[in-house]
């Protein structure tokens, strides 16, 4: 199983080489939530050179700090306590930032057998899951300055899609995204940002080490969903190749 995994994912990320476009965002303030792995370090990797950054991590910023610079900055924040953030509130309106990728996410608890969840640890997920980046959505748009707000979500979120149950922490976190998400499409739309809520597939990170796709490719067709801005796509749950899910 192993070698036919990752014979599929050389064959995808190979089709998506050859055939993608390769859009770029130029001199922009840009905040990436969970920076330090995944499809957030890999948009960071993409963005850093020609924007400025305000990459927000958890403790372990090893891989961030080989990029970071003199123009874009790291906030080191766990967002398992929305107090954590009340620290930087300020910086962050006075970032003020053009587009927020919302990509940090937790798993929780390995047991998640119902009699046994923690209901703490479930707290804790709420809060990286959703809130944490609800409020930092909150102080970006105090700046007047945001244009875009990017949710990485998961289909694993959608509650017409959940035929298998389990995960508890993460399905539940991530349809309470997906719903922040929507809810904000509606009220933002008349200050034109537009908002996205994604889900990019099966990409091979700390939390899915089986993944087909590399994070350096999901983070290109996020980029080149983000370029191309399209007002018909904010508000809707898609995957990267921008098809329309169900929520």
């Amino acid at each position: 199983m192993g070698f036919i995994k990752t014979f599929k994912r050389k064959i995808l990320n190979i089709k998506d080489i050859i055939s993608n476009k390769n859009l770029s965002i130029k001199d922009k303030n840009i905040i990436i939530t969970g920076s330090n792995s995944g499809i957030g370090l890999s948009l960071l990797n993409k963005l850093s050179s020609a924007n400025r950054i305000l990459a927000f991590v958890n403790q372990n910023s090893n891989e961030v700090d080989k990029i970071i610079d003199d123009k874009n900055m790291i906030i080191k924040c766990d967002f398992n306590n929305l107090e954590n953030l009340l620290d930087y509130q300020e910086r962050i309106i006075n970032f003020k930032t053009n587009i927020v990728f919302n990509c940090a996410a937790t798993f929780g608890n390995e047991d998640q057998v119902i009699e046994n969840i923690d209901l703490k640890q479930y707290q804790d997920a709420i809060s990286v899951n959703s809130l944490s980046q609800f409020a930092v959505i909150q102080s970006c748009i105090k700046s007047k300055s945001l244009e875009i707000i990017v949710n990485i979500s998961s289909e694993m979120g959608s509650i017409s899609s959940n035929k298998h149950g389990g995960y508890y922490f993460y399905r539940s976190t991530k349809s309470l995204f997906n719903s922040i998400t929507k809810n904000l499409s509606i009220d933002l739309k008349e200050r034109k940002i537009n908002v996205f809520c994604i889900h990019p597939g099966s990409v091979k990170t700390k939390l899915n080490t089986g993944g087909l796709i590399m994070p350096s490719v999901a983070a290109q067709k996020i980029i080149n969903i983000c370029v191309e801005n399209q007002n018909k796509f904010s508000g809707i749950f898609i995957d990267i190749e921008k098809k329309i899910l169900k929520w």
